[in-house]
């Protein structure tokens, strides 16, 4: 398999941080989920979910992207919105990225926008596995198979 690193993207999270990945997760086996649109939400849970019972000692974090620009003037309110629908217990977790997104995009070849897109990203940042859409029972074999020995 390629050796892919999981491109740099600077995001805010919904706890008002800075987060720059992968470099702010060095040292840690993580999942990231990346979405364009809000429906893509189910598709990363059913991913997510999964990791989280096979490695609940490792983090998992969501990067809702909204790439046109217009957004930004409005991303407190987004954000808002975001921070009141999800456990505060998470906001370290959920970074928004707004304004273009193409280098990050082409890095990591998203084809479709509506898809939810996760990345097993190592200590390294490198990148272990992808998985795009709802989690399928190949992509579920798969994944198990990146994470034994790893996850207690």
């Amino acid at each position: 398999m390629k050796e892919t690193r999981f491109p740099r993207i600077k995001v805010e999270t919904l706890s008002g941080n800075e987060l720059l990945l992968p470099e702010d997760t060095q040292g840690k086996m993580v999942l990231i989920g990346v979405a364009f649109v809000r429906e893509a939400q189910g598709m990363l849970d059913s991913w997510m979910d999964y990791f989280h019972h096979l490695c609940s000692e490792n983090e998992v974090y969501e990067l809702p992207i909204i790439e046109s620009s217009f957004w930004k003037i409005f991303s407190g309110f987004i954000d808002g919105g975001m921070r009141s629908g999800i456990p505060k217990e998470k906001h370290d977790f959920v970074g928004t990225h707004y304004g273009d997104a193409s280098d990050f995009v082409e890095a990591l070849g998203i084809k479709d926008r509506k898809h939810g897109y996760v990345f097993l990203v190592d200590e390294e940042g490198y990148i272990r596995f992808r998985g795009e859409g709802y989690m399928d029972d190949d992509g579920k074999r798969e994944l198990l198979e990146q994470v034994k020995g790893i996850c207690r």
